[in-house]
């Protein structure tokens, strides 16, 4: 074999990085280049658009991870992939050497290697690395470099091997009679965890895992803020607030007022930071540990019966933390269940600002547990919300890939994606919301906020609520966490609130319509027909169920 130094040229080299989905794409890319940007997951369609960086051992080499292949479906991400295969750059497929044999046959059937040059990089050799002598077999039968790493565990001398067999790429030239040579993957597929095999114990089991993904964070993140808003109110907004005392009127309307920087803008980091940090430390260990797609694939069955398969819950967890993020997933949804996908994103995916404006609403009503049944009822009207308007067949989409591993955490992955959330939350999401704020506070001190109460009095008339409400509920259409300025004058208008009128109030603001930055974002993914029909149809199915809502609540009270 050539040596590192060799292999090393001063013309530039692009590489695409091919293979299936879970096969530690992004872990080779994050390994070889250094970025950040591409934290490896171990979860399927982790990657959702096309990134690109030089190997930080030897900048010439130019690498570009792309979204994993899923030949059976037609998604916007299998299809990038494809496009860029007609592009005359080297190939590194990237598989399994647990299933090696099986992988290189599918690639080799579903996609044309004529004329392409090719090398290969068969990952996890932690669970099967061959001896010397069947490497070397395996490279004489199919005449292209191949090398057997561990993606997780990278360390120079692994790097400088792949960038080496980057090197010695050749021209493919081995026939599908060829490929039947190969030795047999003797590890079976991966399969699902035993306990959620069960018939229906599986989903059930499978369900309260998903909901205590969400419902243990929310529940640490209430009892951590309930211990620090009092001491924060005391020895922080209190002092501010008796020092803005002396300040101009309109200056003290804009930071402490009903609807002040400080006053509300407290209330927005007291209750979604912690909710954000946690929620996001519950879905990137199962992310790591490899447990999510177990219990999506459990899910599988149940999910088919409203038009969706369980690749398609993947997009709809991560929408929990946020929806636009959520959507750009859904490109590895196929065609016919992508929209059912983003329709359920948008209306049952309860973001991670969301939930935080929603638990701070609920407590300075004196009813935290309220949280409970609304979580309930979103997931359960979100499901029927998507059956009533989805009727795409999906049972012709029969093919499971192998499922990932279970395996230990990867710190570093884990620190950088955890660092990711918290600077997505400090850098774009409390802005927005100051300016919110802002501008609420400065419309109130104009005496113009009302015109909200004309905009928003349909709704507020059928069911009995405050026209004082109609600012949380317009400003929750431009963010979820908008929301918050319901906490206006220190939760005054909620105290003068019956329960039932809260909880329809929250869901209404919740489900009326997704926040107009999701909605932008499904307009240019899907195009703005479909992002029109997906909230016009969301705010009938909010309007109708909070109807019912509302009904059973009067005949309970």
């Amino acid at each position: 074999m050539l040596d590192y130094s060799q292999a090393s040229s001063p013309s530039q080299t692009e590489v695409l990085l091919i293979g299936f989905e879970s096969v530690g794409k992004s872990g080779l890319f994050r390994e070889l280049t250094g970025e950040k940007s591409a934290l490896a997951r171990n979860i399927k369609g982790s990657t959702i658009s096309a990134l690109e960086a030089s190997c930080k051992l030897n900048p010439h080499i130019q690498l570009t991870d792309l979204p994993g292949l899923q030949l059976d479906v037609d998604s916007k991400s299998t299809q990038l992939t494809l496009d860029h295969l007609q592009e005359e750059k080297t190939i590194l497929f990237v598989v399994k050497a647990t299933n090696l044999k099986e992988e290189l046959t599918e690639l080799y059937a579903g996609l044309n290697l004529k004329g392409k040059r090719v090398a290969i990089a068969a990952t996890h050799s932690d669970k099967h690395l061959p001896s010397q002598a069947e490497q070397n077999r395996v490279r004489e039968l199919l005449q292209v470099p191949v090398v057997w790493i561990n993606t997780r565990v990278m360390d120079e001398k692994a790097q400088k091997k792949v960038i080496t067999c980057i090197g010695e790429a050749k021209v493919w030239g081995a026939a599908k009679s060829i490929l039947n040579f190969l030795p047999s993957s003797f590890h079976a597929v991966n399969q699902l965890i035993p306990i959620f095999r069960l018939p229906i114990a599986g989903p059930m089991l499978a369900c309260l895992f998903i909901f205590a993904m969400f419902a243990l964070p929310v529940f640490g993140a209430y009892l951590f803020v309930s211990w620090m808003e009092p001491i924060t109110e005391q020895y922080v907004l209190e002092p501010i607030g008796s020092w803005m005392d002396q300040a101009p009127i309109f200056l003290a309307e804009v930071l402490v007022g009903d609807y002040g920087l400080i006053t509300l803008g407290s209330y927005s980091f007291l209750w979604a930071f912690p909710v954000v940090l946690l929620i996001s430390i519950t879905t990137i260990l199962t992310e790591e540990i490899g447990i999510q797609e177990h219990v999506t694939n459990a899910l599988d069955p149940w999910l088919r019966k409203i038009g969706l398969t369980g690749r398609d819950l993947l997009p709809v967890i991560t929408g929990f933390g946020c929806n636009v993020v959520a959507v750009f997933q859904s490109r590895s949804c196929s065609s016919c269940t992508r929209i059912s996908c983003v329709s359920l994103i948008s209306f049952g995916s309860a973001c991670s600002y969301q939930i935080g404006a929603t638990l701070s609403l609920f407590n300075a009503a004196h009813a935290p547990l309220l949280f409970i049944p609304y979580l309930f009822i979103l997931f359960v009207v979100g499901a029927i919300h998507t059956r009533i308007w989805n009727r795409d067949k999906v049972n012709e989409l029969t093919r499971i890939a192998p499922l990932p591993y279970i395996q230990k955490i990867n710190w570093q992955a884990f620190w950088w994606k955890v660092a990711g959330s918290i600077k997505q939350f400090l850098l774009q999401a409390m802005p927005i919301f100051l300016l919110i704020c802002l501008i609420a506070s400065v419309l109130h001190s104009l005496n113009v906020l009302s015109i909200f109460s004309w905009l928003a009095m349909p709704v507020l008339y059928l069911f009995s609520l405050p026209a004082e409400a109609a600012p949380g509920l317009i400003f929750s259409f431009i963010r979820k966490d908008g929301l918050l300025v319901l906490n206006e004058g220190q939760g005054s208008l909620l105290i003068d609130m019956s329960l039932s009128q809260i909880f329809i109030l929250v869901y209404l603001a919740s489900t009326l319509s997704a926040c107009l930055v999701t909605l932008f974002t499904i307009g240019r993914e899907l195009g703005w027909k479909t992002s029109l029909s997906i909230g016009g149809k969301q705010m009938l199915t909010s309007v109708v169920s909070a109807a019912f809502l509302a009904a059973g609540l009067y005949f309970l009270g």
